[in-house]
């Protein structure tokens, strides 16, 4: 059941990517690329973008490669259940402000945390099958998405496989790709590579 979850999550960001990068590239935004608001709009997202790279390597720090076998409930998991995809979603939201578009900006993040919120429920009902009151108990004290940073607790040492942290760090740099693609996006309208269709917020 895990790896069909793992597929369905991978589907539907795929979904959501694909969706974003045709209107990045073939619609134009109503703020203009040199506009001051666009520029802060790409820190912003740039900003987003490397704490969910960080975000999720450090998660998996603490994951260890342990995933459904072992219920880790220390590090980034003592402040939100969902700390991987807590960082995806401020990915997502980096992605959405590099686009430069309003309607990205709202509807990205949104769309993310609807399609997550059934995944989430599904792996919820898998994990208690799995661990049983523990999970219950972890269910109760903390959160679901939201970190809570006050229950934060660690041990003084975690075991690691490298193998699984490398994984991650691969990952990091796919979110890290996401700025220099979007760019390269405004620099084909620019140079009159590609017409934009039409114009959205």
């Amino acid at each position: 059941m895990a790896k069909s979850l793992n597929k369905s999550r991978m589907k539907k960001s795929k979904i959501i990517i694909i969706f974003v990068l045709f209107l990045v590239f073939f619609t134009e935004a109503l703020i203009s690329y040199e506009a001051p608001l666009h520029k802060a709009f790409d820190f912003l997202g740039f900003f987003f973008l490397a704490i969910c790279a960080m975000g999720r390597l450090y998660s998996t720090a603490f994951l260890g490669g342990f995933k459904n076998d072992k219920l880790i409930t220390h590090g980034a998991f003592s402040i939100v259940r969902n700390p991987l995809y807590f960082f995806s979603l401020i990915g997502m939201t980096g992605v959405a402000f590099v686009s430069g578009h309003l309607v990205i900006i709202i509807a990205m993040p949104i769309s993310f945390i609807v399609l997550y919120h059934f995944l989430i429920k599904r792996e919820e009902e898998f994990l208690l099958e799995t661990f049983g009151d523990d999970y219950k108990k972890y269910m109760e004290t903390t959160p679901r998405l939201i970190p809570n940073f006050k229950l934060y607790n660690a041990p003084e040492t975690v075991k690691l496989v490298p193998k699984y942290l490398t994984k991650a760090f691969k990952d990091a740099i796919w979110w890290f790709i996401a700025y220099p693609v979007l760019e390269f996006a405004e620099y084909l309208q620019d140079s009159g590579i590609i017409t934009p269709l039409f114009v959205i917020p």
